[in-house]
């Protein structure tokens, strides 16, 4: 080792330590033009690419250099070559520095056009941002701003901003008629704005606008406020608030309100130890003001009806639930007196009338209460509680305002109990049909009346007048009615003598069904002969669609059916049906014929209708003749038929074979005096 020391001179010291020198700087010049490569991009990437391959090489050449004058130090031929070799390494180093600063220099320019192209995109993008946009300094002055904030808050261009603390913004922002309404807002800002945490609110104007403003705290200890107009949008949003508590016909409170109203109504009472009614106004038939008026006068009567209300209730709340009915909540109060007082101005409301588009319309209502404690302490059961005095007041007597009382909750749920048990009556054969004859004032049966009856296995018999009703509520009506023309009609078929059979349809089924059709199918089915089938209809077939229910009138007698006006005179319309449809028979109510012994008036009615009847050649029978003396009456003023228990009451058809045998039987009656 000494050797090859010794074997040294100054000059190979000097090339030993040059090449190392070259393969340090080599190696460092290539790992930083490396490092470059990968974060540049485009000719700045290529030129330091270069940069490196050549530090690469000048690295590897220093390192043969050094290696050689290692190897062989005393030859003068290697000397002379790794002289030459730490020379070329020496220029590549200068081509590496060289293409380095070139691409150094180029990289700075395009980082530093990338970022001005950015700042203007940026200040673009604020600039044409539709919010508005200011930054606060780290000590809290105002350093920039875009136009959107200067029209939010209308601040004229020339208005010095620059360097104003919130407080003075804010200042300005008053001068300039942007006032926050609530002072407390404005301590929230300054709080949000001191807190170092992003914050959102809305602050509201005295002008009316509302402005949502947003605060987030930048690193280096200033922050940015964004702020957007929103004033549409919350008027959206309290007109969606409105409607959603509002009727839209009256501008009244609507369900939901109401129902609130009832909560806070109790949470107030039984603090208070009070109590509150609540009271549910229907307006009478209003239907057929719909009906006669037309629609838009039917909504008119509803707007004066809440404006008459809310005039005279103005102690209460007042809602529309939607139909024809209304709804007051009373304030809490303690004195038992007050609730009389109440009722007597609602009652008041009761028979009202209207002057609508030169039509004076006469309204008519019913009220029905419940009072909180005493009827329910929770808002489904009020409500309940008066729906069903409201219903029992229309049933009972219209045109009152009716307290409600636990046997109307009885009878109602009675009422749904039988609802549920008729629903199932058709399909447990619960139903039978009686036959009631119908004859001459001589006595010679000519037909018979089909009577529904409801032979409950608990209850019985169940009367007409109470499950036809209730049929005809829940829409049972038309299957019920179906069943029994089929039933009839196959039963008439079997009699010996062709005897009439008449069928009674609720008014319900012109509405619901197609009446013609089901009864020329039960024709063709049974095989009755059309003129034996004789339906019954009452005025109110007619009331609803006058013209609707003739023309399917004409159809039914167009099939060779018969079509009689049933309870006629009890109507207040009759007259005139009988001068737009031929009918083929009237029945004079039986409301007139029990009054004959008793009653002056209703002999000379019974004398007008038989009168009317000569003169438009219609046959003419009434119901419900019970005495010689009624039978006798009718003779001797010139009726046609008769019908009643004097006849025979309601029975199966069993009841009456011999009639319908092969020679009917003649009833004996009383000669007419």
């Amino acid at each position: 080792m000494l050797q090859l020391f010794h074997a040294w001179d100054g000059q190979h010291t000097g090339l030993v330590g040059l090449g190392l020198a070259l393969c340090l700087l080599g190696g460092m010049a290539a790992a930083g033009a490396l490092r470059f490569t990968r974060i540049s991009s485009g000719r700045v990437r290529r030129g330091w690419m270069i940069a490196a391959c050549v530090a690469v090489g000048c690295c590897l050449a220093s390192a043969l250099t050094v290696g050689l004058l290692l190897a062989v130090p005393s030859e003068p031929a290697i000397r002379d070559a790794a002289l030459a070799i730490v020379i070329v390494t020496i220029l590549g180093m200068m081509v590496t520095v060289a293409m380095s600063v070139w691409s150094g220099a180029k990289g700075t320019n395009n980082v530093r056009s990338a970022l001005g192209e950015r700042i203007m995109v940026l200040d673009a993008v604020v600039q044409e941002d539709s919010h508005g946009f200011c930054l606060f300094s780290p000590d809290g002055r105002l350093e920039a701003w875009n136009e959107a904030f200067l029209d939010i808050y209308a601040i004229p261009p020339g208005q010095p901003l620059a360097g104003a603390r919130l407080e003075e913004l804010i200042e300005i922002l008053r001068i300039g008629g942007n006032q926050i309404a609530d002072i407390e807002q404005l301590s929230e800002i300054k709080a949000a704005s001191a807190s170092g945490s992003p914050s959102e609110m809305i602050v509201e104007l005295r002008d009316g606008r509302h402005i949502r403003l947003e605060l987030r705290p930048l690193p280096n200890g200033g922050w940015i406020a964004k702020q957007a107009d929103v004033t549409d949008h919350k008027m959206a949003e309290q007109r969606f608030a409105y409607v959603t508590l509002h009727d839209i016909a009256t501008g009244l409170p609507n369900r939901a309100a109401f129902n609130q109203r009832i909560v806070h109504s109790m949470a107030v009472a039984s603090e208070r130890h009070a109590s509150f009614a609540v009271i549910r106004l229907g307006i009478d038939r209003f239907k057929e003001i719909n009906d006669v008026f037309g629609q838009s006068v039917g909504d008119a009567v509803l707007a004066r009806m809440a404006a008459l209300l809310t005039e005279t209730c103005h102690w209460g709340f007042l809602a529309r639930q939607g139909g024809d009915e209304f709804s007051i909540v009373t304030p809490p109060d303690q004195a038992a007196d007050s609730l009389q007082a109440i009722c007597s101005q609602v009652s008041r409301l009761c028979d009202v009338e209207f002057d609508i588009d030169g039509h004076v319309i006469r309204v008519g209502s019913t009220a029905g209460v419940s009072v909180y404690p005493r009827d329910g302490d929770n808002a489904e059961t009020l409500i309940a509680h008066a729906d069903v005095a409201l219903y029992r007041a229309k049933t009972e007597k219209r045109g009152t305002v009716c307290l409600f009382e636990p046997a109307m909750d009885l009878q109602i749920r009675e009422k749904r109990a039988l609802q549920r048990e008729l629903a199932m009556a058709l399909q447990n054969a619960e139903f039978e049909i009686h036959y009631q004859p119908q004859a001459t004032t001589q006595g010679e049966v000519v037909g018979f009346e089909a009577l529904l009856r409801w032979r409950h296995p608990v209850r019985g018999l169940v009367s007409p007048a109470v499950f036809i009703p209730l049929a005809e509520e829940t829409g049972l009506i038309g299957a019920i009615d179906e069943w029994v023309l089929r039933s009839v009609c196959a039963e008439a078929v079997s009699w010996a003598k062709p005897l009439a059979i008449a069928v009674n349809f609720s008014p319900l089924d012109f509405r619901r069904l197609d009446v013609p059709a089901l009864i020329l199918q039960v024709l063709l089915e049974t095989g009755l002969e059309p003129k034996r089938l004789e339906v019954e209809i009452t005025e109110g077939v007619l009331i609803d669609d006058f013209a609707g229910a003739i023309a399917i009138l004409r159809r039914i007698k167009n099939l060779g059916v018969r079509v009689a006006m049933d309870d006629f005179g009890a109507g207040y319309s009759s007259l005139s049906y009988l001068q737009s449809f031929p009918f083929d028979k009237i029945k004079i109510d039986q409301s007139f014929t029990r009054k004959l012994d008793t009653n002056p008036d209703s002999a000379a009615i019974i004398e007008a209708i038989l009168s009317l009847a000569r003169t438009l050649k219609l046959p003419v029978i009434a119901e419900g003749v019970e005495t010689d003396t009624q039978l006798a009456f009718l003779a001797r003023a010139g009726c046609d038929e008769v019908q009643g228990y004097l006849l025979g009451k309601p029975q199966p058809i069993a009841h009456y074979r011999d009639m319908i045998g092969g020679a009917c039987r003649q009833i004996v009656l009383a000669q007419a005096g």
